[in-house]
């Protein structure tokens, strides 16, 4: 009888250490989880490499993939990893895309390559509902994607007296926000100056979309998904270049908000 009691104990305890290796291995993978990132293009420039430097000042532990250069294959293999995306500035969007060829002569060259790249990384990363960032040319590609339309050159095009691209240094402006948006903490009635790197910006505003801030000469600089759009993910795209503006509230706040984001889609993935 006491041999049997005595089994029966060393049973329970073999039991109790197989749980206890069990949680604390699960502790372990909870522990390691990373959380990752795509940049549609973050290389070729010290422009380029901010918006990585931007993302690990605010949380050096996030994992990049640089997009650009690699097979579409290959990329969107990476998208399958990943826990959300920036689409970052860069060059013209080929006009032909939003049906408007006749103003090539007024367009920088268009890379081809990068128009198709981020069309099916946008493709990819709203159909799965990650979080996804626009930057610059990335808010006006999302525009197109979205069956918008752009301004091919704003100063022959639109006139303005704000001016959106210097020489040699920075242009800073005001933006008035137009709607109130939990990615950008609520800003609205607060005076934000914000950076412009741009000469192309929204025309007509994609369909989907809602305006989050325009400038004071009627720029679109930010916009977000309408209301009525299910996205429980971060969705948000601004003209100016919040990278370049470290340690701003603005910039703060849309790298606090996104990241969050990225890290919440990190634990639903894994």
């Amino acid at each position: 009888m006491n041999f049997k009691i005595h089994q029966y104990f060393l049973i329970i305890i073999a039991f109790a250490f197989i749980l206890s290796s069990c949680n604390n291995y699960e502790k372990q993978i909870t522990i390691h989880k990373t959380t990752k990132l795509a940049i549609s293009k973050a290389h070729g420039s010290s422009g380029y490499e901010q918006y990585k430097k931007w993302i690990k000042h605010h949380d050096s532990t996030i994992i990049i993939y640089d997009l650009y250069e690699l097979s579409l294959d290959s990329a969107l293999a990476i998208m399958n990893i990943v826990d959300g995306v920036i689409i970052s500035g860069g060059p013209d969007v080929n006009p032909s895309l939003y049906n408007e060829d006749s103003l090539a002569h007024i367009c920088e060259v268009s890379d081809n390559y990068r128009d198709s790249l981020e069309f099916q990384t946008i493709e990819y990363a709203y159909s799965h509902l990650l979080p996804i960032l626009g930057i610059c040319r990335g808010q006006q590609i999302l525009n197109v994607y979205f069956d918008g339309s752009l301004i091919a050159d704003i100063p022959t095009k639109h006139g303005t007296s704000v001016t959106h691209r210097c020489k040699a240094k920075e242009c800073l402006h005001k933006i008035i926000m137009d709607a109130d948006n939990t990615n950008l903490g609520y800003l609205k009635g607060d005076t934000i100056l914000v950076n412009s790197y741009h000469h192309q910006a929204i025309n007509r505003i994609a369909e989907s979309f809602d305006i989050v801030a325009m400038a004071e000469d009627s720029i679109i600089e930010s916009v977000c998904l309408k209301s009525y759009i299910i996205y429980p993910s971060f969705f948000l795209a601004v003209q100016f270049h919040p990278e370049h503006l470290i340690d701003t509230k603005v910039s703060n706040t849309i790298a606090t908000n996104f990241i969050s984001a990225l890290h919440k889609e990190s634990q639903l993935r894994r």
